[in-house]
């Protein structure tokens, strides 16, 4: 491939192109980890409420702690979104730029 014919124009989108696509990337790999986060503090307060007897103090804390990393990590799953939406705009964008025909 000889990069001289192409454009310097065409050559910067498509690094740009190239790095807003690894952000995008990233942050699907990152909402991939919440999402097994989430579903794993789930798994741990449903086993917490397996019992049927009354909630021992130590339980209710447990509890408390799970719900915390719970709301933290639903915080964060909807941040990572808005992320990805901004990333998959921005890469739509770059992609007409630097791949054109």
């Amino acid at each position: 491939m000889d990069l001289s014919s192409i454009p310097q124009e065409i050559l910067i989108a498509r690094g740009e192109y190239a790095t807003v696509r690894g952000a995008h990337e990233d942050e699907k790999k990152r909402l991939s980890i919440l999402c097994g986060q989430l579903t794993a503090i789930a798994s741990q307060v449903l086993r917490a409420m397996q019992g049927d007897e009354v909630i021992s103090p130590d339980t209710r804390q447990q509890l408390d702690t799970l719900f915390l990393y719970g709301g933290k990590a639903l915080r964060a799953m909807e941040e990572c979104a808005e992320d990805l939406k901004d990333l998959a705009y921005q890469r739509s964008t770059l992609k007409e730029k630097a791949w054109r025909k």
